[in-house]
């Protein structure tokens, strides 16, 4: 027993449908993992050590991670530096405008409780998109 050929196309449709919203569940592990890693719009209030916490529930305190930007825009705007936001960056694409940012970096060992420095700015974006033009790592290594 299969299904007749309208219910294939409902199913064609509701799958198409699903995946055409642009929600993280249609662009795959690796963007979300970018958003859970540097995207907080709008930015936590997490008291005095915003780093600290930041990493903490986002899962990059163990083990320590060096360095780690959170943007503080909408994942629109982030998105769009994979298109009409951006330019061509050595591989990557640029961000044409600036945006709110946190940069947390490593105060202390790598090993047991992590301790950041925060610095906030304004800077251009350098991601790498994915084929289908998502942001899914950040360059910390071009700060601008």
């Amino acid at each position: 027993m299969g299904l007749s050929r309208d219910g294939l196309s409902l199913l064609l449709f509701l799958v198409l449908a699903w995946c055409l919203a642009p929600p993280a569940h249609c662009q795959g592990p690796r963007y979300e993992k970018f958003l859970r890693q540097h995207h907080d719009h709008p930015r936590t209030n997490a008291g005095r050590d915003y780093c600290g916490a930041m990493m903490q529930r986002r899962g990059m305190a163990r083990p320590c991670k060096d360095i780690n930007t959170f943007i503080h825009a909408s994942k629109a705007q982030i998105q769009a530096v994979c298109g009409s936001g951006g330019i061509e960056y050595w591989g990557r694409r640029r961000s044409q405008a600036q945006f709110p940012v946190t940069t947390c970096s490593l105060k202390g060992p790598p090993w047991g409780r992590c301790s950041y420095l925060g610095h906030a700015n304004h800077r251009f974006l350098v991601v790498t998109c994915d084929p289908a033009g998502w942001p899914v790592q950040f360059d910390e290594s071009h700060i601008m």
